[in-house]
């Protein structure tokens, strides 16, 4: 299982990171660059949403704008696509985000965990349709030994099979238990 470590500190270790401020605002952005001189060879995500703009168009230009100029991550992690309330999403959006992302990694942040179990699969074609990579699924509240809170992140993970990646954001101490109860490819842990 590979762990991708969510931080907003620089590392000298070669290993997987994903740069944010805690509340998944796009962190400074110096940040990816310094830490591709430091680990040349390791996987570096950001975060990619602005919280604190609340004009739709600025937002989306913001997004857009911030892939742009900043090549040198390997992934993308957004959460500002969401429409009605975490019950649709902005399929324009998704296509332009797609198409600046191009082949490197889209993620849907955490936020899709507001979304209503029973929206998971619609949402998750319409993810699969326009080339997201994966999704996060925030399970820092959850315990992890309680099958019946975890059904609806099996079920799922079942419904997108190898489609899409099913990505649990975890806190260190909930790793081991993860890995008892339902398999995963990746996991985002909070430093």
């Amino acid at each position: 299982m590979k762990q991708i470590y969510l931080t907003h500190e620089l590392t000298i270790e070669a290993q997987p990171v994903l740069f944010s401020y805690p509340d998944f605002n796009t962190p400074n952005l110096i940040l990816p660059k310094m830490q591709r001189e430091l680990t040349p060879d390791s996987e570096i995500f950001i975060t990619v949403n602005n919280f604190y703009e609340s004009n739709r168009f600025m937002v989306e230009n913001t997004l857009i704008e911030t892939i742009r100029s900043h090549q040198d991550a390997d992934g993308y992690i957004i959460d500002q696509v969401f429409t009605r309330d975490y019950h649709d999403v902005d399929t324009v959006l998704l296509e332009t985000l797609s198409n600046e992302i191009k082949n490197k990694h889209f993620i849907i942040g955490h936020a899709f965990t507001q979304v209503p179990y029973f929206l998971h699969s619609r949402l998750a074609e319409i993810f699969i349709e326009k080339d997201v990579s994966g999704v996060m699924y925030d399970l820092r509240d959850i315990d992890i030994k309680d099958f019946k809170a975890l059904q609806p992140l099996a079920k799922l993970k079942m419904h997108v099979k190898k489609r899409l990646s099913i990505i649990p954001l975890i806190r260190p101490e909930q790793l081991e238990d993860l890995k008892k109860s339902i398999p995963f490819d990746v996991t985002v842990i909070e430093k």
